[in-house]
């Protein structure tokens, strides 16, 4: 009698805490994470998609609440979380519509833990290649201008990490491996001012030692990289007082300080990227503030009414 009645209240807890925990349809768990995402608890967002994700694996809301949670994790500035559940979504939707979102924003992880120029710049490099990515792959996606965007500040700290190591052997009189860095510099990174300036300092030393054609290649580069700009009229003086005749040789001055140096555009991947200088948007973050976009048949994760995904 008394097992009996223990089996019957065991029995009557279960069905209670079953009944206590209502099973919602996919519709409902998606509307409720979206409610969550759009006031800016990502927290509890991320539990709501998870939950559909749970109870109905098989529904056409799956992929899209995948997405969602890896963006509620880059919005709550949890960036490795956010890269793996990104490169997962990558993994199990290969031909999904969102990989240029997806691209761009493992982009953005990375950009956002970019460090101060004479730090660590692996951040910075895995950035560029994801904004690379995006750029050549989806080149007519809306992610593919603020990825050019990004690209931009990306190239810029990893082109001023350059000149800062070169500086330092420069000040400790390692004049091989200062001249080795510049040149590389000019010829990685030629579309920032960093390599401009790390060329004027590379032609001054060849001047300083008396080294007329290699300071006369440099300057050239100047002037072919920023034609009319304040450094590029100062290398075309200089050029004027080094050379007595014209100074055009078919020949790509970049290329040529390469050679001297013992390397070639061939040895490894020197990436100029083409960048438009009008500032894209970026995605919200909890420091800038979080709009309420309509979270409707699709969603914007700019919160201006349009549908990218």
């Amino acid at each position: 009698m008394t097992r009996n009645l223990g089996v019957a209240v065991a029995l009557s807890t279960i069905a209670f805490g079953c009944a206590g925990k209502k099973l919602k349809t996919a519709e409902e768990y998606f509307a409720a994470a979206n409610e969550h995402f759009r006031s800016g608890a990502f927290s509890a967002a991320t539990a709501e998609y998870r939950e559909l994700l749970d109870q109905h694996p098989f529904s056409d809301l799956v992929e899209p609440a995948e997405l969602r949670i890896a963006h509620a994790q880059y919005l709550d500035g949890r960036f490795a979380e956010a890269v793996v559940a990104l490169t997962d979504f990558q993994r199990r939707h290969p031909t999904s519509p969102h990989l240029p979102f997806v691209g761009y924003l493992l982009g953005m992880c990375y950009a956002r833990q970019m460090l101060a120029y004479d730090r660590d710049q692996t951040a910075a490099q895995n950035a560029q290649t994801y904004f690379l990515t995006v750029v050549r792959q989806f080149p007519d996606s809306p992610y593919a201008v603020l990825a050019r965007s990004e690209l931009r500040r990306c190239r810029q700290r990893l082109a001023q990490h350059e000149l800062y190591i070169a500086e330092f052997y420069w000040k400790r009189g390692n004049w091989n491996a200062a001249e080795a860095r510049l040149v590389d510099l000019a010829a990685r990174y030629s579309d920032t001012e960093e390599a401009v300036s790390g060329l004027m300092r590379l032609a001054r030393f060849y001047r300083s030692r008396g080294l007329r054609d290699r300071a006369t290649l440099a300057y050239r580069a100047v002037t072919q990289l920023r034609p009319g700009s304040t450094q590029a009229i100062r290398a075309q003086r200089a050029l004027q007082k080094l050379t007595s005749g014209p100074t055009a040789v078919a020949a790509d001055p970049i290329d040529v300080l390469l050679a001297l140096n013992g390397r070639s555009r061939l040895d490894q991947v020197y990436e100029t990227a083409q960048v438009p200088l009008p500032q894209a948007p970026q995605l919200p973050s909890r420091s800038s503030g979080f709009p309420a976009p309509a979270l409707g048949t699709g969603f914007d994760p700019f919160g201006r009414g349009r549908t990218y995904y």
